[in-house]
């Protein structure tokens, strides 16, 4: 500590457009830069390419959508069960209908339970807090984008939590 970085030219931090201001505001913090990556270099593939079984690709979400409603709202049953193929996407729907209003406080708990899992899962969550309780998140799934959207509306008495999968190749 208390050392006076390196600024030689062989040092990029010392030369670079962005990290040579930062290195001398900032000379006690260690900066360093990797190099580029090389050309043709294999990176290894995320990409789903073998076809799966739909049976199993339904099976899978819709167990995640069991612990996701288990998250949110505990032990109480859905009053409606969906689950359909949407192009290449599994999308399963779980709806429950109290037959009155929710507290308001308590839809946040919901949201507010769901969101902090699914941040934790790695979505990208989006919980506004105005307009109707409401947790919209996303993340790369597959060969696309899975998205989650749980919605209350406290008025009628709804829940709603839809999980639309990414695509994914499936043997037909």
């Amino acid at each position: 500590m208390g050392a006076v970085p390196d600024e030689s030219p062989a040092d990029p931090a010392a030369t670079d457009p962005f990290w040579a201001p930062v290195r001398r505001r900032h000379p006690d913090v260690d900066i360093v830069l990797l190099p580029p990556e090389q050309a043709g270099a294999e990176q290894p593939s995320t990409e789903v390419t073998e076809p799966v079984d739909p049976a199993e690709i339904e099976e899978l979400f819709g167990d995640l959508v069991g612990i996701l409603w288990k998250v949110a709202v505990g032990d109480t049953v859905p009053t409606e069960r969906e689950q359909r193929w949407v192009q290449d996407r599994v999308q399963t729907t779980w709806t429950h209908e109290t037959g009155g209003q929710v507290d308001p406080a308590i839809a946040q708990g919901v949201v507010r339970r769901l969101a902090d899992v699914l941040e934790q899962s790695g979505y990208d969550v989006l919980a506004p807090p105005d307009g109707l309780p409401r947790v919209q998140a996303g993340k790369p799934d597959g060969l696309s984008r899975a998205e989650v959207l749980l919605l209350v509306v406290p008025e009628a008495g709804r829940l709603v939590l839809r999980h639309r999968s990414g695509a994914w190749p499936v043997a037909r």
